[in-house]
């Protein structure tokens, strides 16, 4: 991102003239590909009285009252009516039955601001944004009465008005309008459904995938265009132009700015710098990470995207996504991902596309489905980046998608809060995968959204899950016990569905934590003292592996994978470790010495990289460790409290100190840790400068051999380091503690800490005082799934035995 951070104040400084709108989105829609225009007739308004039109602006009208519609078939549809005198917008309502197969379209759109956001498109959109306020509601005309719309709904009703009055941009011709009435309606949820029937609202949510796979067509409405629209529809023509090999093979690299020559080499069209940052807006709009366009789109029969008066094809959206994707999969890495803000998930732009696209893909085939690929779990992982303003849709917005079997069993209710929706949801994806696979998505308390809410169940509302262990390489219980061991719940009245009762072994207590770097900005790349301080704690060698204490750390922030899923890590990564170590200490270097040119910097803060290492070599010298052996050594830091874990020994001088104290005690002399002397010598001469200057700017770069450090992140965010009792070393959720336990589940790939519960659980509203806990079943608090170096392949059972015993989650 730091990257983008000095191309995007170049070429982002000020915003792009603003042109004539020459694309004839609408038109083209209208005529072209479906002659919607054809099938949306403008009823002739009778004009209102001057006194009407005067009553309309100055006095409220009667508000527009919904009558219950007849059956469970039935739905609502728009037929767009004109305009006022005034400018207002007038619409009419009808009812249909989905049974007499009526013709319409259908309208696929976000509520709220359309508007890209992220990067340098932020400050656009926090300029519109009240604009699009829930309590900034416009008024329109529906048979006569008021209703309120928000405003992105509005901006869609004037495109279609401008296109069907013979706005001169779309250039209509008068035969345009001229045919049934039965052809010109629309279904748009916000007007057609009650917003205020809960029970309405359920019943019409539980129907939408026929709504959607009924319509003639779905129009996809982006918004209002801005200063990117028209490049990025050009940008989307031509990258989905490109033959798929040659753009793969090329020198082009997407969403990068590069010289032209560089595509012309390829016989390929160039596509400059503020191109991609056009598409990046588009790919950047808010309908992309919507949930409930997953439905909308998958079930359609037909797409048609509009942006303004822009039409974009949904053919070539997709064509150009997946050369991008074919492109960034020769490259290694995603590029789009700069565009990406500090607290978001680096998901590419490209990713929702293509999902939607293979969706798309495998819904319409003619060949039978694969089994599972419409199961709720599945859903639940792959529209997990999706957004939803009622978190109960997270769960209910997908429903249209699942197997039959799996949508007679929900009663979509409103009524429910997100809490219960997603509990039931949990328990449900268990009993029917049998496997504790879902609890591994538990994110860490400290995110959560949602409060009072039970431990052992995901936050579905939160955008991200950071899954470790569950990819088929590890079965912490072994082969024996691969499915949960569910345990009925006593009654507990109401509330019940807040617990969990399952058979688990507690096999170890937390005793040591490394420090938590969630909060920080890019804490993947900070060099954290307290690991070298948790690996001196390691017998030597690991006893549960054999292996050297260094080789264990790494092994354990990558959660001994690779960059992909594949485990054990390859030995190299060893090699990559060390580099990235001393390139962490590089970057400490420089930003200790920029802070002690600050007024009153603190004490050890070091004056360079030179000035450290020499404290730390007279600091050594003076405590007399000079003359002392590799066991001695070993002896002086092997034992809690652990050596310099105090948080005033977090400065560079100090984590110098431990890293040479870890690798003169290594056993053979060859850690994977940097001495004091591979530090200097990489410090004069690099092989991975991972902090860069671009002006008066620092981002920080990919090594050459990025595979650690991706696999490293890709485990280590919102986790930290954690030691037990019997030893093990461990990668667990940010809010372990001092106390906490480890527990196996059989089910499960990998172990869990879960916290002992102290206050007899947790109160939920309505939820009854059950009083003494009669049964005595331990109560505990699920924190997080963990990866624990030397047990993941059953050998916590072959060692020790595996007494199982029943446990309750709150």
């Amino acid at each position: 991102m730091g990257g983008f951070g000095h191309e995007g104040k170049e070429a982002f400084g000020g915003l792009l003239p603003r042109t004539r709108i020459a694309d004839k989105g609408f038109s083209t829609l209208l005529n072209d590909d479906t002659n919607f225009a054809r099938n949306i007739q403008i009823l002739k308004y009778n004009k209102m009285s001057d006194t009407a039109e005067t009553a309309f602006e100055t006095e409220p009208r009667e508000p527009y009252r919904y009558e219950p519609l007849p059956t469970l078939s039935s739905i609502r549809l728009l037929s767009v009516v004109g305009k006022g005198q005034d400018g207002s917008v007038h619409v009419s309502l009808k009812t249909v039955d989905l049974e007499d197969d009526p013709f319409f379209y259908a309208l696929s759109y976000t509520w709220g601001n359309p508007h890209a956001n992220g990067v340098d498109f932020t400050a656009h959109f926090n300029a519109v944004d009240n604009e699009y306020s829930p309590l900034e509601r416009s008024p329109i005309l529906c048979d006569g009465k008021r209703l309120k719309i928000q405003r992105n709904l509005l901006d869609v009703l004037h495109e279609f008005l401008d296109a069907l009055g013979g706005h001169q941009e779309y250039e209509q011709s008068p035969e345009s309008f001229s045919l049934m009435k039965r052809e010109s309606d629309i279904w748009i949820d916000a007007v057609c459904i009650n917003q205020g029937d809960m029970d309405e609202r359920g019943e019409q949510v539980r129907i939408m995938d026929k709504i959607y796979t009924k319509a003639a067509h779905t129009i996809i409405w982006l918004g209002r265009a801005d200063e990117y629209t028209p490049a990025a529809a050009k940008t989307i023509e031509k990258v989905a132009a490109y033959p798929r090999e040659a753009f793969v093979q090329s020198g082009a690299t997407p969403f990068r700015r590069q010289d032209p020559e560089v595509y012309a080499k390829s016989n390929l069209a160039y596509t400059d710098w503020m191109d991609w940052c056009s598409l990046a807006a588009l790919l950047k709009r808010q309908w992309f990470t919507r949930l409930w366009i997953i439905q909308e789109a998958i079930l359609s029969r037909d797409l048609v995207i509009l942006c303004g008066k822009h039409k974009i094809s949904w053919t070539d959206l997709v064509t150009a996504a997946r050369n991008i994707e074919a492109r960034c999969q020769i490259l290694g890495w995603n590029p789009s991902t700069m565009f990406i803000q500090a607290h978001e998930i680096a998901v590419p732009l490209e990713h929702n596309v293509l999902q939607l696209a293979d969706w798309r893909d495998r819904f319409h085939s003619s060949t039978s489905t694969a089994p599972g690929r419409f199961t709720l779990e599945k859903l639940i992982y792959d529209t997990w980046v999706f957004h939803s303003g009622d978190p109960r849709d997270k769960v209910y917005g997908i429903l249209g998608l699942a197997d039959p079997e799996v949508r007679a069993g929900w009663v979509i209710d409103y009524s429910r809060s997100p809490e219960k929706v997603f509990a039931i949801t949990t328990k449900t994806i268990i009993e029917q995968s049998q496997s504790f696979k879902i609890l591994s998505c538990v994110q860490d308390a400290s995110k959560r959204k949602i409060a009072m809410y039970p431990s052992w169940v995901p936050d579905y509302s939160l955008p991200y899950f950071n899954m470790m262990c569950n990819y088929g390489s590890f079965a912490v219980a072994g082969p024996q016990y691969p499915t949960p061991q569910l345990v009925p719940s006593p009654s507990l009245g109401p509330d019940s569905w807040s617990r969990l009762r399952l058979r688990a072994h507690i096999f170890d207590t937390i005793v040591e934590t490394a420090n938590e770097r969630t909060d920080y900005v890019n804490s993947a790349m900070l060099l954290e003292p307290s690991w070298f301080e948790l690996a001196l704690l390691l017998k030597a060698p690991y006893p549960a592996t054999g292996q050297k204490r260094t080789e264990v750390l790494w092994r354990t922030l990558c959660a001994d994978q690779d960059a992909g899923t594949a485990s054990p890590a390859p030995a190299r990564f060893g090699m990559l470790f060390k580099e990235l170590v001393s390139a962490m200490v590089v970057v400490r270097a420089e930003l200790e010495e920029e802070v002690s040119q600050e007024p009153d910097p603190p004490r050890d803060c070091a004056l360079s990289f030179a000035q450290a290492l020499q404290r730390a070599k007279e600091v050594w010298a003076d405590v007399g460790w000079a003359g002392l052996s590799a066991e001695q050594i070993r002896e002086k830091t092997n034992s809690r409290p652990r050596f310099l874990g105090r948080p005033q020994f977090g400065w560079l001088v100090h984590t110098l100190i431990k890293l040479q104290a870890l690798f003169v005690t290594e056993e053979g002399g060859h850690a994977d840790t940097p001495s004091w002397g591979e530090l200097e010598s990489f410090q004069e001469n690099p092989s991975y400068v991972m902090r860069v200057k671009n002006g008066a700017e620092r981002s920080l770069v990919q090594p050459k051999d990025p595979a650690f450090k991706n696999s490293f992140q890709r485990r280590y965010g919102k986790r930290k380091l954690f030691y037990t009792e019997k030893g093990y070393l461990g990668l667990g959720p940010a809010s372990a503690a001092v106390g906490d336990v480890v527990c196996i589940m059989p089910g499960a790939a990998g172990p869990f800490v879960f916290r002992p519960d102290q206050e007899g659980g947790i109160k939920l509203e309505n939820q009854p005082d059950c009083g003494e806990k009669r049964d005595h079943t331990k109560r505990f608090r699920l924190i997080g799934e963990s990866y624990v170096h030397g047990i993941m392949h059953g050998e916590a059972l072959a060692t020790e035995g595996f007494g199982l015993e029943e446990v309750e989650l709150i």
